[in-house]
């Protein structure tokens, strides 16, 4: 039945949301999946950050979307939730695969030749993900108060520490890089990112992230 879904270019995307040897790992399963599909390695794209991110926050998956998938194209991801964890940014998405007439599979889930049946199908087991996401985000406020309440709770963990800063500050002050592609090199969250040049490394936002000498002068001075 795949067979006859789509005998146009087929393209695949893979993400993942770090750079640890798990997240690798699923990477090259990711690719080998897209391969047995049919998919070209050449067609492959791949992206390291997070799906709750928007579009236009992954610039691979932006790229391939509006500037490489043409009409009739097929766009395989492995899982619904390596494009989106949210209902509303995966309709969105539908949306603008509809409009350029991309043909869109999940391959974890139940597919047709009836485009019309996988739109339907992919879109009500998204709004169920979003439902469980937040059912378990509940879960985890509601354990969170009960351990501060008992004074178990300390807090996430930061894995900001003085080597992720000094890498930043040099891939962001000696390489002019933006904080998506700090993100992908680094292998951590934009917001992350951000945190760092704004509290640690003394940038404020004016349009975009810019060095605010005056206040490291006033340091220097004191």
């Amino acid at each position: 039945m795949f067979e006859e879904v789509s005998k146009n270019r087929r393209f695949g995307y893979a993400r993942v949301s770090s750079q640890t040897q798990e997240d690798n790992s699923s990477l090259e399963a990711q690719k080998e999946e897209f391969i047995q599909k049919g998919v070209p390695e050449k067609n492959i794209r791949v992206e390291i950050g997070s799906a709750a991110d928007k579009i236009k926050e992954r610039p691979v998956f932006y790229h391939l979307i509006d500037h490489e998938l043409k009409e009739n194209d097929l766009l395989l991801v492995t899982k619904i939730d390596r494009c989106s964890r949210n209902t509303l940014e995966f309709l969105k998405l539908q949306e603008r695969l509809h409009q350029k007439g991309v043909r869109f599979i999940s391959l974890d889930l139940p597919y047709s030749t009836d485009m019309a049946v996988n739109q339907l199908i992919s879109t009500n087991l998204a709004a169920i993900a979003t439902f469980e996401n937040e059912r378990r985000k509940e879960r985890q406020r509601q354990g969170i108060q009960a351990a501060k309440k008992n004074g178990k709770y300390f807090g996430r963990k930061t894995v900001i520490d003085k080597k992720l800063i000094s890498q930043v500050q040099d891939l962001k002050e000696n390489k002019n890089l933006s904080i998506t592609e700090i993100s992908k090199i680094t292998g951590r969250a934009r917001n992350t990112i951000y945190k760092i040049l704004k509290e640690e490394l003394n940038y404020i936002p004016y349009n975009r992230l810019v060095k605010n000498v005056n206040q490291k002068e006033t340091k220097d001075a004191k």
